[in-house]
């Protein structure tokens, strides 16, 4: 299956990645969390979606890792092109593709996110 945004092609069969047909060659790391990204397009997805999605062993949630890896794919994605694909939606994650506004769908990931963290109501 190959997903699309914009020019950009991930085929999840090959791991492969292109954009405008040009070849990215990408970690494993780089590739679960380009299609993580991918399978949301146009949604604000957070950083600990993120992480409870892409990595699978637990991290310190002060970690960078999430920042580190979004750069390491901006590098490869987003150089050299004029359009940028990822974009930072301050204070609340990440987004690919989509409206270049945050918008309703990073509001709406960060209302899930403060729900999931609030404690029970008794």
């Amino acid at each position: 299956m190959v997903l699309r945004v914009e020019e950009l092609e991930l085929d999840q069969t090959e791991r492969a990645a292109r954009r405008a047909g040009q070849r990215i060659d990408l970690t494993p790391h780089e590739f679960a969390l380009l299609q993580y990204l991918m399978r949301n397009a146009g949604r604000c997805v957070t950083r600990s979606m993120i992480m409870e999605h892409v990595w699978t062993s637990s991290f310190d949630t002060t970690t960078n890792i999430v920042d580190v890896y979004i750069k390491y794919l901006r590098d490869k994605i987003d150089l050299g092109f004029e359009k940028k694909l990822i974009r930072t939606v301050r204070g609340v994650g990440y987004q690919l593709g989509g409206d270049r506004r945050p918008g309703l769908a990073c509001a709406e990931s960060q209302a899930r996110q403060d729900f999931d963290k609030a404690p029970p109501v008794v």
